[in-house]
């Protein structure tokens, strides 16, 4: 979620995706995430990979669902695709080194894994070397179930990865892939959710885990986010809520085991 740098990104926009999202496609599934709104009488543990772009993104758009996840003991790694500019520094300390410690501690406090890739923002690309390096991370890492970016999105790093994971979706449909929000309006752009969690009792951690992120005003970034939890609360009848898509149900059928509402 930082500010865009003049650094001049390069990415390939997934463009066979959008146009099945917007067109409301075969691949939307999301009346069957509207008839299994709750969660069934499984009892099956099952493994979360939210991949966001930076630190600060999985917390800000997803926090209230790691925390709900892990609460209820569900396994859930947070991937953060960069987590850094090439030789920017923050006092003394390389960016990546504050960034890195800012994301573990907001993960312990979420009670998920957190895990790094290597690429400086400047160089993120969704070019034929990265998806294969993605994907295969995602291979070896065997979720149920991923978690990430809506595509259209202001900040190129963000659609980006949006793109890696869609094209490792293309790779492997075992698992089911959703979409989250962030800064809607300002970064992601044209969101239309139909998957609402309560944030009742996870805000305050959700909160502090944002909080975690010290580097990147989450005093700011927090108050942008109120606002789109008080406006989807609305849409769904509660104070605060976090608004999801789901994409495509994989092949295993696995879905998000906490309860989501409708939108009213």
């Amino acid at each position: 979620m930082l500010r865009r740098s003049p650094c001049a990104f390069r990415y390939v926009g997934p463009l066979a995706l959008l146009l099945v999202l917007l067109a409301g496609g075969s691949h939307i599934r999301a009346d069957e995430a509207s008839d299994k709104a709750n969660p069934g009488s499984d009892s099956k543990k099952l493994r979360t990979v939210i991949v966001g772009a930076h630190p600060d993104d999985p917390e800000s758009g997803c926090g209230g669902l790691i925390a709900s996840l892990t609460k209820a003991g569900h396994e859930v790694i947070v991937a953060y695709a960069t987590a850094f500019r090439g030789g920017r520094k923050f006092g003394d300390e390389p960016e990546e080194t504050v960034r890195r410690r800012e994301a573990t501690a907001a993960c312990k406090l979420l009670g998920a894994t957190p895990h790094f890739f290597d690429y400086a923002h400047e160089k993120l690309v969704a070019d034929e070397p990265t998806v294969a390096a993605v994907s295969a991370w995602l291979t070896d890492t065997r979720p149920d179930i991923v978690v990430t970016h809506w595509p259209l999105d202001t900040h190129p790093n963000h659609h980006v990865t949006s793109s890696l994971v869609w094209q490792s979706h293309l790779r492997d449909r075992s698992w089911t892939l959703y979409a989250f929000e962030v800064m809607t309006d300002q970064q992601t752009q044209a969101f239309r959710p139909d998957l609402y969690l309560d944030l009742t009792d996870v805000r305050d951690l959700k909160r502090e885990a944002c909080f975690r992120h010290e580097s990147q005003n989450p005093a700011g970034f927090w108050a942008v986010h109120e606002a789109m939890h008080r406006r989807r609360g609305e849409e769904c009848g509660v104070a605060h809520a976090e608004a999801y898509l789901l994409i495509e149900t994989g092949t295993r059928k696995s879905l998000l085991p906490v309860s989501f509402l409708k939108r009213k």
